[in-house]
């Protein structure tokens, strides 16, 4: 991982620094007995003093991901050293389930950007389309994995509804659980919390575009509770949408605060 020391880390060792970035212990301890640490391209150990500006190298402790690279290129919407935004068609997996599937997002991605270590830090549904955030390194992973487990990365969605369907702008506490020997998800009460926050919606001529914020990130989460609201997402057969080649949801925008840097960063999909 390649970065430069922010001025709220100036005067803080390394280890402090990495510390506040939530890397855990066991990388800590492998990091102690490294000698590729690197700070202005000179070798160093984790105690070193940091200024502001500083150039921050840290040897990878794992090389690359256990996926293979397919013969396609992914389409990118943003990429720094340690981050990838990536844009996943509706019908393709975020991930491999196996070593041996090679048609995901993640092996296009690994197949296009300049790292062999690729992850996904959360997953879109096959069926909807939108942007993906994927860790370059290890590191980034941690520190992503930290961020979107305490509500630090917000996840806007599009999704289009049947015209006039009366959503407002609301949340909805509903928990979510499968129904038995079916892969639909439902409102009940032995379910998980799940909670969405619906930010706006604008009526159109043929449908209602809904701006839809995720809290939580269960199965299935924001079309079982537009299914629970009367108002199922066009083209999701699962649910009882109305019919359409692909499924109206779309990952439209990520933002968070990059640790890092303390820069904000928003994203969003590519206008069609």
């Amino acid at each position: 991982m390649k970065f430069t020391i922010d001025k709220k880390f100036k005067n803080k060792s390394l280890e402090e620094v990495l510390k506040a970035l939530y890397i855990p212990k066991k990388e800590l301890h492998w990091l102690r007995m490294s000698k590729d640490i690197k700070v202005n391209d000179q070798e160093c150990k984790l105690n070193v003093i940091l200024k502001e500006n500083d150039e921050v190298y840290l040897p990878d402790f794992i090389q690359e991901s256990a996926y293979k690279k397919s013969n396609k290129k992914a389409s990118i919407v943003y990429e720094d050293h340690n981050i990838v935004v990536a844009e996943k068609p509706a019908g393709q997996k975020v991930h491999p389930n196996d070593e041996n599937e090679h048609d995901t997002l993640v092996n296009d991605v690994i197949n296009t950007v300049d790292s062999n270590y690729v992850e996904a830090v959360h997953r879109l549904d096959a069926d909807t389309t939108g942007i993906v955030l994927l860790a370059k390194n290890a590191y980034m992973k941690k520190i992503l994995d930290h961020m979107l487990a305490n509500n630090q990365i917000r996840r806007i969605y599009k999704a289009h509804v049947k015209k006039n369907s009366g959503i407002r702008k609301q949340t909805i506490k509903a928990p979510l659980g499968r129904k038995p020997y079916t892969n639909i998800y439902h409102v009940t009460r032995d379910g998980k919390s799940a909670i969405t926050h619906i930010l706006s919606s604008q009526k159109k001529e043929h449908y209602d575009v809904l701006t839809v914020e995720l809290e939580t990130g269960r199965t299935h989460q924001i079309r079982a509770h537009l299914n629970h609201l009367n108002a199922p997402i066009i083209g999701d057969k699962l649910y009882g949408g109305s019919t359409a080649v692909n499924m109206h949801l779309f990952g439209y925008q990520l933002s968070f605060i990059n640790p890092l840097d303390d820069k904000e960063l928003t994203v969003t999909m590519k206008e069609k």
